[in-house]
């Protein structure tokens, strides 16, 4: 007869009338979830015990590989025992739980103790998946998934003095695996049934690419090769094909997916997802309605999500909604940002067969892959393979689904980057909206406020903000920006630049609006004096020949950034001198014409000039602001600037035309 479950110890007095929350499941999802509520308002609410089966607390599983680096396991934990502790959670690890009772509102473990529950939150996460293959439970057959694994990988490879590997799955996993036996010395062979590797994001050519970078680290890659089976034989394993000859290796590394551990629902009775997990609504709600679930192990409307930023957004709802506050989780297109072998690889956004009405525009290059994918002319989606400088910039554009103009996109298919003007903004610039760690959808503005109270040092800012926790990526970011801050921008000249900029402009706009200074009415009038400027030929000839070395001046001065070899000098003041120079030459037009436009000839001569000046003025006064703004204006000033440059030379180009039949014109009439 069997014995009657032992029910854990009531709550202490001081937390008898809390309801009790529990946690299954000691991973990342739960850790969020634990974290996001003790920060609530409510958290005074809640008694709450995390059970997980692993028997240390949650740790950062993204970065497991760095262990082979030689950094310790301490560091690889999102918080110590002691904070658990100093938080009043109660943390039961190595322990399983292995029963639900929604009727008693209880759950069972493996140690014969039920746990009784007001609220019951599942975060058992993910399996890692065996494809059907004879064979795949042989010693030397591994699975990479916890710390655990990847001390049986390296105790094996030790004992065994293992030489050679193989890998059975081209996607996130498989590559990462891939890395693991790699940083272990190992010859390393990648196998994937599909046609590329990473299929679930990548396109072919981005697939080919990869495959390319990948070999040529020295890992051989096979797609489309179906395992059959692997047999033990003599100490190692071979591997057999349904088409191709068979191979031997020392150890095989199975990394073919995941799948949701949803066996204690299932066998509670709890709803399914279609393809499995467990089934809930947007508020991570079950079908019961005292059980939630969160990360890898949730179907939310029947859609499984398998990256750490989702479920990271569902401990945030879920935290929210037992606090009182009405939210939902919603599904984002999650970016996928990773160095895989020592390979960059990114997908943001939407991806081609995601979008059936997109355009897709690609640039290959000695640098790799890189893809844009644009719906009615705006960025929403974008992927690449190898270095992109302007990775950050690309983020922030599919995120605000940006506007890309015609000319970027000839600028990306011809450079690899649809932005002028060098690799993107430094984060002190970028807008507050702006997302500087997807993991954990931190913006920059929540950095910001964060460092204003103090925070200054990129652990603590991680601590404040949770940026940097998951996959690491952004760290260099963060250090960047609690560094020593931007350096102050001193460009020489730039006040002359952006006065005279502003002059021009202006007295531009004026001189196609103003009417023509009228000639005197008489012989005696004493303006007489003055419009001699515009009907003696002598003085005429003066001014003109005067505005003609101006402008030869003014384009001299323009050369100091097109002519590598003129080098002397501070580049600042010879952009100033060209402004200063380009802005006297209109004060020049009025002392020549009297602000007459003339007809024909003459009034394209002067409205290109005009027009000239205008823009050249726009310029310059984009180029002054945009090492002095930052956010959305410094974007907006850097965007510009080129495109008013090549306005205002492409307006340059007929002047010398028009010039010279003036000229022409007026000595030969």
């Amino acid at each position: 007869m069997q014995s009657a479950p032992q029910i854990a110890d009531p709550p202490r007095a001081d937390v008898a009338s809390a309801e009790r929350l529990v946690v299954v499941g000691g991973g990342m999802a739960a850790h969020g979830f634990c974290k996001r509520i003790i920060e609530s308002s409510q958290r005074s609410r809640f008694a709450i015990s995390v059970f997980g089966e692993e028997p240390r607390p949650a740790y950062d599983r993204v970065n497991l590989s760095s262990l082979l680096a030689g950094r310790p396991e301490s560091e690889l934990l999102l918080s110590p025992r002691q904070w658990y502790q100093q938080n009043k959670i109660e943390l039961h690890t190595g322990r399983r739980i292995t029963r639900i009772d929604l009727e008693r509102q209880l759950v069972h473990d493996d140690h014969g103790i039920a746990e009784p529950y007001d609220h019951l939150v599942l975060a058992t996460g993910s399996y890692p998946w065996v494809p059907p293959i004879s064979g795949a439970e042989s010693p030397g057959v591994f699975v990479y998934r916890t710390i655990d694994d990847l001390e049986a990988i390296q105790q094996y490879v030790c004992q065994h003095d293992a030489k050679t590997s193989a890998v059975i799955g081209g996607g996130l996993l498989g590559l990462e695996a891939a890395k693991v036996i790699t940083d272990l010395g190992l010859a390393t062979t990648i196998l994937e049934v599909a046609p590329g590797l990473m299929p679930r994001q990548l396109d072919a050519q981005a697939a080919k690419v990869l495959r390319e970078k990948v070999e040529s680290l020295g890992v051989e890659v096979h797609v489309t090769r179906r395992t059959k089976g692997i047999v033990p034989r003599d100490g190692k394993l071979t591997l057999e094909f349904e088409n191709a000859d068979p191979a031997e290796v020392d150890i095989v590394l199975v990394a073919a997916g995941i799948r949701p551990r949803d066996e204690l629902a299932r066998e509670a009775g709890l709803e399914l997802g279609p393809r499995g997990g467990i089934a809930v609504n947007r508020s991570l709600q079950t079908s019961d309605p005292n059980v939630f679930a969160i990360g890898e192990c949730a179907a939310v409307d029947g859609q499984i999500h398998g990256l750490v930023a989702p479920c990271y957004r569902m401990a945030d709802v879920l935290a929210a909604r037992l606090s009182g506050e009405q939210t939902e989780f919603v599904d984002d297109e999650e970016p996928v940002e990773l160095k895989l072998l020592g390979v960059p690889v990114i997908t943001l956004g939407k991806a081609i067969g995601e979008s059936t009405s997109g355009v897709v525009v690609t640039h290959a290059g000695k640098d790799g892959y890189r893809k844009l994918i644009l719906e009615q002319g705006r960025l929403v989606g974008a992927a690449s393979v190898g270095e992109w400088d302007d990775v950050n910039l690309i983020r922030m554009s599919v995120a605000q689904h940006k506007r890309l103009w015609p000319t970027q996109r000839v600028r990306f298919l011809r450079t690899g980057t649809p932005f002028a003007g060098g690799s993107g903004l430094p984060i002190h610039q970028w807008p507050g909206c702006a997302t500087v760690c997807s993991c954990m959808g931190v913006t920059r503005e929540r950095l910001g406020v964060a460092i204003a109270e103090g925070h200054v040092t990129v652990p603590e800012l991680s601590a404040a903000t949770g940026a940097g926790t998951a996959c690491g990526t952004c760290r260099n970011m963060l250090c960047e920006l609690v560094g020593e801050g931007p350096e102050p921008v001193n460009v020489r000249g730039s006040r002359v630049l952006l006065t005279t900029s502003v002059v021009a402009a202006c007295l531009g706009v004026a001189l196609f609006l103003l009417p023509p200074i009228p000639f005197a009415t008489s012989v005696q009038d004493a303006w007489r004096k003055i419009d001699l400027f515009w009907r003696d030929g002598f003085i005429k000839q003066v001014t003109g020949f005067s505005l003609l070395f101006l402008m030869l001046a003014a384009l001299v001065f323009s050369l100091r950034k097109r002519v590598k070899r003129i080098s002397f000098g501070d580049y600042g003041w010879w952009r100033a001198a060209h402004a200063l120079i380009g802005t006297a030459m209109l004060f020049g037009l009025i002392v020549h014409t009297g602000v007459r436009m003339g007809s024909n000839l003459n009034f394209a001569l002067s409205l290109t000039f005009l027009l000239l000046a205008l823009v050249g003025g726009l310029a310059g006064v984009a180029s002054s602001l945009e090492s002095k703004l930052s956010g959305d204006s410094a974007m907006l000033m850097r965007a510009w600037r080129p495109k008013l440059t090549w306005i205002h030379i492409a307006l340059f180009v007929p002047l010398p035309a028009l010039l010279a039949g003036h000229v022409f014109s007026v000595y030969w009439y």
